[in-house]
């Protein structure tokens, strides 16, 4: 990744969450004004800031759209767009000018150039940490994205034999009937074929396990080494990419999507499947000692968008569980334990 593009990720985050200072704001404006690879970079997190439901975001797109229309004058030129539906605001009707086929960007300075950004094939969202969006593919799918997850698919897949979408992170789907032209979710060596249900998939870069649990209707799953495997309501399947095991089981499938609705929620959880989950939606590291903590299993139910101390508290009054808090290090103990 070239270091423009470094650069510009980092001013973006900035810029969404109301922190750029002005001299960055304009160093932004010129790398989108001489970077063709930047202003793919706008529209790609733009698109995902759009549908991200983030309170401090809601709070700070008007001021931001407001400083961009004072940079830029948008206007869409002739052509077919490559934007879905996208059940947002008016925010998502600009960006809309920014992610659609042959967007004519006109910087409003001395020397005004117009650019003609290339049409693209695929969509490509990335949802960063502590954030949660809904999305509506071109075939009227819903499809709920979590925090540090990115998805993937071909702009054109409405015409395909079979709709692909490719997966990393979680995400849970409500697919759109069609017998004529299969859903299919890949995620590493992971495929799940769907005609009509909803289901959740689970599957993080840099976690060895893949997920998939499902609420209604018929999956088959496919796995390397495995034969393919057919789930009903209420089953869920783990594949364990280490070891290449699969295990099948019956769980309460809503349990592990209240997420889409801003939940946490550990039922007879022990720290080994708590962490993780925190860890991603907070962005913070966590070390404990896992021998020490090994018996322990906690049942929290909360909401998402509490700060991080909150969610600990809950711990520290589950179990004898105390904790320390240096930046974004947590360090976890038993009560008792020596810090």
């Amino acid at each position: 990744m070239s270091n423009s593009i470094h650069e510009f990720d980092r001013l973006m985050l900035d810029y969404l969450k109301g922190d750029i200072t002005p001299e960055d704001r304009q160093r932004m404006t010129e790398l989108l004004h001489k970077d063709a690879s930047c202003r793919e970079k706008y529209r790609e997190m733009s698109r995902a800031y759009a549908i991200a439901s983030v309170p401090w975001f809601e709070r700070r797109k008007k001021q931001n759209l407001d400083f961009l229309r004072e940079k830029l004058d948008l206007r869409s030129s002739p052509g077919r767009t490559l934007v879905r539906r996208v059940r947002v605001g008016s925010f998502a009707a600009m960006v809309a000018l920014l992610i659609g086929l042959g967007i004519r960007f006109i910087y409003l300075n001395n020397h005004p150039a117009e650019v003609i950004v290339p049409p693209v094939s695929y969509c490509r969202i990335e949802i960063p940490q502590g954030a949660q969006s809904k999305l509506i593919l071109p075939d009227s799918t819903s499809v709920y994205l979590n925090g540090g997850t990115i998805i993937k698919y071909d702009a054109s897949f409405q015409n395909k034999a079979e709709r692909e979408v490719y997966l990393n992170g979680e995400a849970y789907f409500e697919v759109t009937p069609d017998p004529e032209r299969p859903f299919i979710v890949k995620s590493g060596g992971v495929q799940t074929r769907v005609l009509g249900t909803a289901f959740n998939f689970s599957a993080y870069r840099g976690e060895n396990a893949s997920t998939i649990t499902l609420l209604t209707g018929k999956v088959a799953v496919s796995a390397p080494g495995h034969a393919e495997r057919v789930l009903l309501p209420g089953q869920q399947l783990k594949y364990d990419a280490e070891n290449r095991k699969t295990v099948i089981k019956e769980v309460d499938a809503e349990d592990f999507v209240v997420w889409k609705d801003g939940l946490f929620l550990f039922n007879d959880c022990g720290l080994e499947e708590i962490i993780p989950r925190l860890s991603r939606w907070y962005g913070v590291t966590f070390h404990y000692d896992r021998e020490k903590f090994g018996d322990l299993k906690f049942y929290i139910k909360t909401r998402r968008y509490e700060d991080i101390g909150t969610i600990l508290n809950l711990l520290k009054l589950t179990e004898n569980v105390t904790y320390s808090i240096e930046g974004n290090e947590v360090t976890l103990y038993r009560t008792g334990e020596n810090k």
